[in-house]
């Protein structure tokens, strides 16, 4: 005679089964993702710094410090991060730290008391396809003295021109980033570490992958636009014009300054620096703006700019108002009021049969 099967045993052994099979996979499971973990103590007596601010980069992520000083970010992607930790009335401090899949990276640190000396003019350069050279400014924002800085990055396909310096005090020094894109196959990024007593500054660099054979970029100035004539302001200087394009009743226009002669600061007269169109309308220069590269920071009467030897640097014209019926600028003069150490052949840039 057949025993009778229990329905319900059975169920509890099949259920019994299930969660082995899902506690054994569980355990096979492999941590993709890591996390940073920090504490953050007052270089001078040890305590915990409360309500500090902490940047992730890349990435951007951000918190601050609880009452202990403790900090964290959870289930990043491994790799290389920089932590960026500031307070008022401390320094501002940098660490870097690598981690692999799994693995919980210390990211403790100290912060000096005293007021920060020094500042970026921006804290990410975005190279785009077929760009190699971008500048960015360290401002010495101190209230007495000099300051003297240095620039360290691991990335081996990123050089820095120079790579240390000294500023004055209310000053800025302009640093050339250049970029081998012989050594990258992909998008790629990186930190740079501006280090200046005491305190450290990461500017985070982006390279969009590309190289020339594929046409130089999708920037519209590749291929629009045109320049009859330039005239350089010396004939160590070399200029080279990029694009011109019009959108409604604003004209901009990029060239490009090369200069084969030693380091060399120059201080512009924008407000003399006027344009002409081809049906004699004049366009003051106090209404145009002159930026730097792809940066949002503007030449201005007060400010050097600095043109180092054998550095190619972008510069970006923007004409407000022009007439309709204007097909080109005529003439656009770039005026130079002084420079140093060496004085040009001649005190201006001349730009003539600009189109667009």
């Amino acid at each position: 005679m057949m025993k009778r099967i229990d329905k319900k045993a059975v169920w509890s052994i099949l259920c019994c089964l299930v969660v082995s099979l899902l506690v054994a996979c569980a355990k096979d499971e492999v941590d993709t993702t890591g996390s940073i973990y920090g504490i953050v103590n007052d270089a001078d007596n040890g305590e915990p710094v409360s309500g500090a601010h902490v940047v992730l980069n890349p990435g951007g992520k951000t918190t601050n410090t609880g009452s202990d000083g403790r900090y964290e970010f959870l289930d990043l992607e491994p790799g290389q991060y920089t932590i960026q930790i500031s307070k008022n009335g401390y320094k501002t401090n940098t660490k870097r730290i690598s981690f692999v899949a799994g693995e919980q990276a210390s990211g403790d640190m100290m912060l000096e008391r005293g007021e920060a000396s020094i500042k970026l003019n921006t804290n990410v350069l975005v190279f785009d396809k077929g760009e190699t050279s971008k500048t960015f400014e360290v401002m010495n924002t101190g209230t007495s003295g000099s300051v003297s800085w240095t620039l360290t990055c691991q990335a081996t396909w990123l050089s820095v021109t120079p790579q240390s310096g000294t500023t004055a005090q209310g000053k800025s020094s302009a640093v050339v980033v250049n970029i081998d894109r012989s050594k990258i196959a992909e998008d790629v990024s990186a930190n740079l570490l501006v280090e200046a007593e005491g305190e450290s500054l990461p500017l985070e660099i982006q390279v969009v992958y590309g190289d020339d054979s594929q046409g130089g970029g999708d920037e519209p100035g590749d291929t629009q636009g045109s320049c009859k004539k330039i005239t350089s302001c010396d004939s160590e200087v070399d200029v080279e014009f990029l694009s011109c394009v019009k959108n409604g009743n604003v004209v901009e226009f990029q060239f490009a300054v090369t200069n084969n002669r030693e380091d060399w600061q120059v201080w512009f007269n924008r407000d003399g620096s006027d344009a002409f169109d081809d049906k004699g309308n004049t366009y003051p220069g106090y209404y145009t703006k002159i930026y730097i590269g792809d940066t949002e920071n503007t030449v201005t009467n007060g400010n050097a700019v600095s043109f180092l030897k054998g550095v190619k640097t972008k510069y970006r014209v923007v004409i407000p108002n022009v007439k309709d019926e204007a097909s080109e600028l005529q003439r656009w003069d770039w005026v130079i009021s002084s420079s140093q150490p060496w004085s040009p052949q001649m005190k201006k840039f001349v730009l003539e049969g600009v189109k667009w």
